[in-house]
């Protein structure tokens, strides 16, 4: 019956919606996702407190009036493209006000809830941070203040919606650029009865995933990323060194076993990226104490990483002094192709910007395959 349960959780994340949530929420995702403005949401179970659902959206609002021209490399848009920029200004526009009126009905529910706004001379700062319930039995947590940005959390909660919004002088400069940047965090518990007590098993779901990959002609190769504690690739000397992704763990090592998959055509791309998916959400419903977080909708990031799972240990980070197994599959495109990433690795993630044509870097030394793999 829980396995039953879990499936029906997982499949409801196509609709996004989720018998706990707040209907109103539920309704405010469905609006931004519908009009292309939110892509996904995670579920994760990691934090022993139950399955907490997530997602983001981050916008920019711009000048939409006739005045000035709407210009490109210093020269008007034609009357099309112009037309079609307008159009998503004011669909952004419309989901700002949403949000906003959103945000005042939650609050008159609230448990706890504060909220900001400035408006002078063109200046602008909204701030809304709402605690829709407590714990059970536990009360609101002391309200403290995020210094480094002007805002007021209200701690960890089953139910937590943050908004922000400030003005920017981009677009006095630019017609293209924004007049104002706005972020709104919605953060639930959607079932306290899931959370995770286990370490996610990864050498099972890798291996359950394999049989996927049979057809030899999808094209592969394996890398493998290395370092020692005598090695800190997140120090100062490699910022700039083009890494797409970095994780320290706090033994400060690590031992990255990646596999990249690519494909030149799409239909085949996203059915094998649907297949791998559909494996991994039996096997987290076969397994749902094994601590994991994952994408609820798949698809190719265009140039940057989108990572649609990942299964790690149910232990605080801080606290593990052993070797820290973890996996992540991600899916990214580029004009030569679209490829599947699977990542198996201990403790450190990294993983160079040259991981296209990287065969292994041990300490900072790299080995490359070579041209052939685009």
């Amino acid at each position: 019956m829980k396995r039953i349960f879990l499936l029906t959780i997982i499949a409801a994340m196509q609709l996004g919606c989720f018998a706990q949530e707040n209907p109103k929420l539920e309704s405010l995702y469905a609006y931004l996702k519908a009009n292309g403005l939110v892509k996904y949401y995670t579920l994760s179970n990691k934090n022993q407190e139950g399955l907490r659902k997530r997602y983001e959206f981050n916008f920019g609002l711009n000048n939409e009036g006739p005045e000035p021209t709407i210009d490109y490399m210093k020269k008007p848009l034609d009357a099309k493209a112009d037309s079609v920029i307008r159009a998503e200004w004011r669909k952004t526009r419309e989901a700002f006000h949403i949000v906003r009126r959103t945000l005042s009905e939650l609050a008159e529910d609230a448990a706890e809830s504060y909220s900001y706004e400035y408006h002078q001379n063109g200046h602008d700062t909204i701030i809304t941070t709402i605690a829709l319930k407590p714990y059970e039995n536990e009360p609101i947590p002391k309200k403290f203040e995020y210094r480094e940005n002007d805002s007021y959390g209200t701690g960890k909660l089953p139910e937590m919606v943050h908004f922000r919004y400030t003005d920017s002088d981009r677009g006095l400069k630019n017609r293209m650029g924004p007049i104002g940047f706005g972020e709104l965090r919605v953060n639930t518990i959607v079932d306290t009865t899931y959370y995770a007590t286990k370490d996610f098993d990864v050498d099972a779901l890798h291996k359950a995933i394999q049989p996927l990959f049979e057809d030899k002609t999808i094209k592969r190769h394996e890398i493998h990323c290395q370092h020692d504690s005598t090695v800190d690739v997140f120090d100062d000397s490699h910022k700039f060194d083009g890494y797409l992704r970095a994780e320290r763990s706090v033994r400060r090592r690590g031992d990255n076993h990646l596999t990249v998959y690519k494909f030149t055509s799409e239909e085949k791309a996203k059915t094998m990226l649907h297949q791998v998916m559909e494996c991994v959400r039996q096997y987290i419903a076969d397994h749902p104490k094994e601590a994991y977080t994952i994408y609820s909708d798949e698809y190719f990031q265009p140039l940057n990483l989108a990572r649609m799972f990942r299964g790690e240990s149910c232990r605080n980070m801080y606290e593990i002094d052993e070797p820290r197994k973890s996996m992540t599959i991600d899916a990214i495109m580029d004009e030569n192709g679209f490829y599947i990433l699977i990542n198996v690795w201990d403790d450190d993630e990294y993983l160079p910007f040259d991981w296209k044509r990287l065969k292994e870097k041990v300490n900072d030394k790299g080995v490359l395959y070579g041209d052939w793999w685009d």
